[in-house]
């Protein structure tokens, strides 16, 4: 069987961040979090960049253990600059198994706090 030819929800990518050209981080590493079916036909897919280090709220960002995803070092999630990024700019991907599923659910949660509900625990 082979992979689907779009980026699957949980999945790692290197995408290029538009008005960032002189990000010295460029491309940099994302988790698609948009549903397959809505990844499948779409442009765009929507995407929670991750960083090696934690800045800003705490409660919004996931820690992703190394090897996870693919990813090569220990990450963070930054569920308060969620973004959608056109296919176009994905640079490389995935980097590996989707990410878990119980580590989706907490960035599902981070997001939902960086929105500003009160009751997501």
């Amino acid at each position: 069987m082979s992979a689907p030819s779009f980026p699957r929800k949980g999945e790692v990518w290197y995408i290029k961040i538009p008005n960032q050209p002189f990000d010295p981080h460029q491309p940099r590493t994302a988790i698609v979090v948009s549903r397959d079916s809505r990844n499948e036909h779409a442009e765009d897919v929507i995407a929670v960049p991750t960083s090696s280090s934690a800045t800003g709220y705490q409660d919004v960002h996931v820690v992703i253990p190394a090897k996870e995803g693919g990813l090569p070092k220990q990450s963070v999630a930054k569920c308060d600059q969620v973004t959608t990024i056109h296919k176009s700019l994905l640079a490389k991907g995935p980097l590996g198994d989707r990410i878990d599923q119980d580590l989706m659910w907490k960035i599902h949660h981070a997001i939902r706090r960086a929105l500003g509900e009160t009751k997501v625990t």
